[in-house]
């Protein structure tokens, strides 16, 4: 007499698992991808970057250093701490122009719903020298050694 050995039939996870792991790791790529896009959105449309880029882009300076018409770079990096009424900023925005390109060095505040700038320097990338971009008349005193 001869045995007949019958395996039973594999289930859809164990004959798939390699596609599983493949959609797993996927997902989880996308997932996080996502997150920093949106995080990288956040900084780029808030009002203290708006009022930094829109300030920075009336500067003659930075025209003269890196020309027009400016970009403003993929990855603001920094920090933003906001409720209704106030908030405080610190962010590195780069900036780009025919002539050259650098960074934003960017500090503001928001009093009763309004943002103030207390920084705005740039710095070219060719160069280790920070330029004010503050009108005279708004900018905060500062001390140098």
């Amino acid at each position: 007499m001869e045995t007949i050995i019958v395996k039973p039939e594999r289930s859809w996870p164990e004959r798939n698992w390699g596609w599983l792991v493949a959609a797993s790791i996927a997902s989880l790529v996308i997932f996080f991808a996502s997150i920093i896009l949106l995080l990288l959105s956040l900084l780029q449309n808030s009002d203290a970057t708006k009022l930094a880029i829109k300030t920075a882009k009336s500067s003659p300076v930075l025209v003269e250093q890196i020309g027009s018409p400016m970009k403003i770079g993929w990855i603001i990096s920094g920090n933003i701490d906001v409720t209704p009424e106030t908030g405080s900023a610190k962010l590195s925005i780069p900036v780009s122009g025919p002539k050259g390109l650098g960074t934003l060095d960017v500090e503001a505040h928001k009093r009763a719903g309004q943002w103030h700038l207390d920084l705005l320097e740039f710095e070219k990338d060719d160069s280790s020298i920070w330029i004010n971009l503050l009108p005279a008349e708004t900018a905060l005193p500062t001390v140098t050694q």
